[in-house]
């Protein structure tokens, strides 16, 4: 199915289920009506046909003339069709190859394996360790760019200068720029780019690999809105970092539903904190002034000061900034309630306007604009000058191609281009290889991205210093309110609350400032998102940051959010994506650095978690908003990102990478407040140089030097935990050794008395024996010599014996009797075989009937009872005991 093409089976039958998203594919991805694949057809009725559009038709239909109809039945899921080529061991659950190239190059190091592209990745194994290749592996959603014309001035050690190559470039939204170079004369190279062209920018949002999982294996449990009422109640109640009993203002907010349909404002979640001064009547009044109709809403409050910060889009004042709303004005003013103490000076309202004062005076030519302090009272208004998302983009892009170029390992296939730049002969003394025009050129470069990052951390810290210091309350907000705005809140109460410095806390904050609020992840990620073309979903078009005020849809009626005919395509058309997320955790990368034990996570953790968002592996940061998410069901058939990261950590025990070894909790539980001098951002290293200089990109951190200590720490305690199990077991063995010696002996002494017992018998039966006239010989088994008329009786001698022979041989003890002829026929002896009860019709038995019982010992003799008669035994015979 890798070419697109319509399997041929007479009864094969559509599967496609809309709770498993499942779209087939037709030529090109051609998506089937959910009424045409559910509906049942009885065996006898024709086969339904439909006409197909020319933009679906395969060549092969084109070619047969049969293009113009096609038999639903004979469709088939093409996920059916493919295989895994040999690559099962590196493959995750539910995932596929679709093309592969073998004996290709990773000119980045070097190195030769083959190139897989899966549903969901370009996966890289190493021909020689036969193992994945971390920097020739890349999710297909974190792919930016492909490039198959490629030219490079170095040329790559494993071909020969005069060979020629097809080279195929993959620039990353993770600072990746990866170049691989396939044999020539083949078709490898044509397939693995169509294939990438084809599946790495999806037009539809089913076909991201994230829908790929069988919807039962996901956390029904798992609820976003009831995780957001959770961190409600926190700020509001008991749940908050604050004592109960200093709750002065609690009572003067209050949780909405009028936005439970989302007809208030799409955009927004479904509950809002609000003063509770205001009315929902007044909500629905103060949102047709700020665009998109996200009206001022409190994002976070301290129950103890009463301030809180809010967040808006840009008011609509309109060129001459002389339009006003009523219903606005009151609820901004409601943001700052009064303290209760008339001895306080009375609490102040900053108006933060996030972008540059100019570009702000220019979206009033469109009809938006900035407030006017004189229109809300005890006001100020202030300018951030942030710059607008593609400003960001570019930024990115050129610090990106930079850090590639003169990296200690470069796409170029040369390392730290020393061939390229600077001089040769001098390689150990010039900076990367490069230059001083180089060094001056990428100062330049990353003095603008840092001075990006440095105008967001000097914001957010100035909005934390105000409500920390002065307990004033603050509205934030840009042109749309989704993109800077969530910047600078989120990072505003990652200051003001030590809860979000947590696992936790960043969870919270992330899915209430990041997703319930309406970041376009979607549109800034450059992934589909949900349209009305795909059966019962809809396309809610988002306005750009940028963009006509007047042509946004998102301001026609209330409630009606706008639509068009050409939108499932939309996140691929327009480039509104943009590094924002980036460069927020690139802003605690920063904090993080200057306040090392204010953390409970690493910035490992930070890096792994824009990796995740980046591949769309999880469906937390699908769509553009809470109710983009909700109608496409992401939440019950996707797997939740956050419990991955929390089954990770907990892989990892105490001693996880993502886990801050140096983390205080005790020692930052207040505010952080950092002053300006402070706030001179560096290059993150561990995102930005881990794949062009992975040894400098973790080893001048103090967070690495504490893992590493950490790691030496683990393996000393396991070391001793080892030691110790081994010498609970040999004492263990030890005792059991000793237990058993000690019923070894209790054994040897009952058989040195037996053994004693034995012997005083055998010498009392010895003389009783030579009184009735027997002789009596001793000796060992190997010379003792077999005699009819004698019997043998063994015994194993003991330590105590006093016989002289071997201690391993057997005493033999021969009982000789007289013969039969010797003894006269008396009546004593007719007396004795008319007695004897062993007699039988043959005679006497003896020796074989046991005919007397001497002690505790039977011995076969025959008796002569005349003897018996004359003998006299005496005690003294029988020693005493």
């Amino acid at each position: 199915m890798r070419d697109g093409r319509l399997p041929r089976q007479a009864n094969a039958k559509p599967k496609p289920t809309r709770t498993q998203h499942r779209s087939l594919s037709l030529s090109l991805s051609l998506s089937l009506s959910p009424s045409l694949s559910s509906r049942a057809r009885d065996d006898n009725e024709k086969p339904r046909r439909c006409r197909v559009p020319r933009r679906f038709r395969s060549p092969e239909m084109e070619a047969s003339g049969s293009w113009d109809a096609i038999d639903w039945n004979q469709i088939e899921d093409p996920r059916s069709r493919r295989s895994s080529q040999g690559m099962e061991e590196f493959l995750l659950e539910d995932e596929e190859v679709y093309a592969q190239g073998h004996g290709v190059v990773l000119l980045n190091t070097d190195e030769a394996g083959i190139v897989s592209v899966t549903n969901f990745r370009l996966l890289f194994v190493s021909q020689a360790t036969k193992s994945i290749i971390e920097l020739g592996t890349i999710p297909l959603s974190t792919i930016e760019k492909l490039n198959d014309d490629v030219k490079l001035q170095s040329v790559p050690r494993q071909y020969d200068k005069k060979q020629p190559r097809e080279l195929l470039q993959v620039i990353g939204k993770d600072m990746r720029v990866i170049v691989f170079a396939f044999r020539p004369r083949t078709k490898q190279k044509n397939e693995v780019f169509d294939a990438l062209r084809r599946y790495a920018k999806p037009s539809q949002l089913w076909e991201l690999y994230a829908f790929s999982c069988d919807p039962s294996t996901v956390d029904k449990k798992s609820d976003p809105k009831m995780r957001l009422m959770k961190e409600y109640h926190r700020l509001l109640s008991e749940g908050s970092e604050f004592e109960v009993e200093k709750y002065y203002f609690r009572n003067n907010w209050r949780l909405t539903t009028v936005n439970s349909s989302y007809s208030l404002c799409s955009t927004y979640p479904s509950q809002l904190i609000v003063p509770k001064s205001i009315s929902d009547e007044d909500l629905w009044q103060a949102s047709t002034f700020r665009a998109g109709r996200r009206l001022p809403i409190i994002s976070w409050c301290n129950p103890v000061s009463g301030a809180v910060l809010a967040r808006s889009s840009q008011p609509l004042v309109g060129l001459m900034m002389n339009f006003r709303n009523n219903a606005d004005e009151k609820l901004v003013s409601a943001l700052c309630i009064q303290n209760v103490d008339a001895n306080l000076p009375p609490r102040k309202l900053y108006i933060v306007d996030a972008r540059p004062r100019a570009n702000a005076l220019a979206n009033g030519a469109k009809g938006g604009g900035s407030e006017s302090s004189s229109n809300y009272p005890k006001s100020e208004v202030l300018f951030l000058g942030i710059q607008n998302i593609h400003t960001m983009r570019d930024s990115l892009s050129r610090l990106r191609d930079y850090v590639d170029a003169h990296g200690s390992i470069s796409s170029n296939g040369s390392s730290s281009a020393v061939s390229l730049v600077g001089d040769r002969r001098n390689r150990g003394s010039t900076w990367g290889g490069g230059s001083l025009n180089s060094m001056t050129q990428f100062s330049s470069m990353l003095g603008e991205w840092l001075n990006h990052i440095q105008n967001i951390l000097v914001g957010a810290s100035w909005i934390a210093a105000q409500i920390a210091q002065e307990s004033a309350s603050v509205l934030v907000h840009c042109s749309d309110g989704w993109d800077r705005t969530t910047q600078l809140i989120a990072l505003a109460c990652l200051l003001l609350d030590p809860y979000y410095r947590t696992f936790d806390g960043f969870q919270a904050l992330v899915e209430k400032d990041w997703l319930a609020f309406g970041h376009p992840f979607a549109e800034r990620l450059g992934i589909p998102t949900v349209s009305e073309n795909g059966g019962s979903q809809y396309e809610l078009l988002r306005q750009p940051s940028v963009g006509n005020l007047t042509s946004s849809p998102s301001r026609g009626s209330l409630g009606t959010p706008g639509s068009s005919s050409n939108t499932s395509v939309q996140s691929q058309t327009s480039n509104n994506s943009s590094p924002i997320l980036l460069q927020w955790l690139d802003c605690i990368a920063q904090l993080l650095r200057l306040y090392p034990a204010a953390f409970q996570f690493s910035s490992k953790f930070l890096v792994d978690f824009m990796d995740c968002v980046l591949s769309c592996r999880f469906g937390n940061f699908l769509c553009n908003s809470e109710r983009e998410r909700e109608q496409s069901g992401v939440t019950s058939s996707c797997h939740c990102m956050w419990t991955y990261l929390a089954d990770l950590r907990a892989s990892g025990g105490s001693f996880h990478e993502h886990i801050n070894p140096f983390y205080d909790r005790e020692r930052y539980w207040l505010p952080l407040v950092p002053p300006a001098a402070a706030l001179a951002p560096t290059l993150w290293p561990q995102f930005y140089l881990r794949w062009t200089c992975p040894p400098e990109s973790q080893g001048g951190g103090l967070e690495s030097h504490g893992h590493s200590m950490r790691k030496k720490y683990e393996a000393s305690v396991k070391s001793k935990e080892m030691a110790e199990s081994r010498s609970r077991d040999i004492k263990m063995k030890m005792e059991s050794m000793l237990t058993d010696l000690q019923r070894e002996r209790r054994a040897s002494s009952s058989a040195l008395a037996m053994a004693q017992r034995a012997r005083r018998e055998n010498v009392a039966i010895k003389r009783a024996i030579q009184t009735i006239g027997c002789t009596v010989n001793f000796s060992t088994n190997e010379n003792q010599v077999d005699k009819p008329e004698e019997m043998s009786y063994s015994f194993r001698r003991e330590a105590d014996t006093v016989s002289q022979q071997d201690d391993n041989a057997d005493m033999s003890v021969s009982i000789s009797a007289i013969e039969d002829s010797l003894v006269s026929e008396t009546p004593s002896n007719q007396v004795c075989e008319s007695l004897c009860p062993f007699r039988s019709r043959e005679g006497c038995r003896w020796p074989h009937a046991a005919c007397a019982q001497l002690g505790s010992q039977f011995v076969g003799l025959k008796a002569n009872f005349d003897a018996f008669d004359r003998l006299s035994v005496k005690d003294c015979y029988f020693p005493k005991e």
